[in-house]
């Protein structure tokens, strides 16, 4: 129990850092992938870089969708606007009195005559009947 702890602790240090060092060495130069267990493994890699890729071009299609979203409802706003702004001029310009004024210029004047209702009281008494029978 009274041994020399520290010499242990170093050797362990020693050891990650030379395997580290080694497996970054077996990366860069190509050894890796002349391996078995990496070969064996290799389709699922392929599946890994798919999915990632799958997932990235996701990302960019969201992204693109929510800029139309905001576009269109931008769109929608000024539109709206646009709608009630026409509406309401229709609604000043098809008043009686403007009509009046826009076609006195051209010569038509406004009646002052009521309008009367014309009635027929003989097509009156045939609907009542056909409606009645």
């Amino acid at each position: 129990m009274g041994g020399n702890s520290y010499k242990k602790k170093v050797k362990k240090t020693a050891t990650r850092k030379g395997a580290v060092s080694r497996f970054i060495q077996s990366m860069l130069d190509g050894s890796m992938l002349a391996r078995d267990k990496v070969a064996s493994s290799m389709p699922f890699f392929f599946f890994l870089a798919g999915l990632g890729l799958f997932f990235i071009s996701n990302t960019y299609y969201a992204e693109r969708q929510a800029r139309e979203v905001e576009a269109l409802r931008k769109e929608i706003v000024e539109l709206r606007t646009r709608h009630t702004l026409t509406k309401s001029e229709l609604m000043y310009l098809s008043n009686q009195s403007e009509i009046a004024r826009r076609l006195q210029s051209r010569g038509f004047v406004e009646s002052t005559v009521p309008p009367l209702q014309i009635s027929d009281e003989r097509k009156k008494a045939n609907i009542l009947n056909r409606w009645l029978n």
